[in-house]
């Protein structure tokens, strides 16, 4: 009986090692897994405006999954657009210059265009949101508006290098966040699936 007994008892023990081994070793595959976000935004075409901001979203640092990544990059590039718009509009009221004011005027239309397309704000971005950020980005790239052009008249002033600065930092967060799309969804293929719901 007394043998029974220490045989049971190890059995128990060594059930229980095997157990804890097994939830460790996927607890830790669960944490470590996901994307890199330094190799991910190396491949974009401004890898240092990528990790800028994207390690100021907790979205970003807990990407499991391409997919995710390329959700902070959109919700990245709608917080840079809002930034510039809401200074082009802010400084249209105390504009003096007519040339200065349309200057901001078209700049501020553009960006706003721009988040329309952008904007997350249910929060959650389906398959077909994720194609029309997609879509407009890539044809954004090719007969994109150019800030630089609207203001080109108007004279250089700290208003004009800060707005022509806050829409580049936007339009190289809009290339890094078509270059991750891709990335989550290889060429003609349709966007991989949306994460779950808690």
């Amino acid at each position: 009986m007394e043998a029974r007994s220490a045989i049971s008892f190890y059995c128990g023990c060594l059930l229980a090692v095997v157990v804890a081994l097994f939830l460790s070793a996927s607890l830790g595959a669960g944490a470590g897994a996901g994307v890199d976000l330094k190799s991910s935004c190396a491949a974009t075409p401004h890898p240092d405006a990528c990790m800028r901001a994207l390690q100021a979203d907790p979205g970003a640092k807990q990407a499991a999954t391409p997919r995710e990544l390329a959700e902070a990059a959109i919700r990245a590039a709608s917080t840079a657009g809002a930034a510039a718009g809401d200074y082009a509009h802010g400084k249209m009221s105390v504009a003096k210059d007519n040339v200065v004011w349309q200057c901001l005027n078209e700049c501020a239309e553009d960006i706003e265009e721009a988040l329309s397309h952008l904007d997350d704000s249910e929060g959650e971005i389906d398959d077909a949101k994720l194609k029309d950020v997609k879509l407009f980005l890539g044809t954004a790239d090719q007969d994109a508006w150019d800030c630089q052009a609207s203001c080109k008249g108007a004279p250089n002033t700290p208003v004009k290098a800060a707005l022509l600065a806050k829409n580049r930092d936007f339009e190289h967060l809009m290339a890094v966040t078509l270059a991750l799309i891709k990335r989550a969804t290889p060429a003609g293929a349709a966007p991989g699936p949306a994460p779950s719901s808690p």
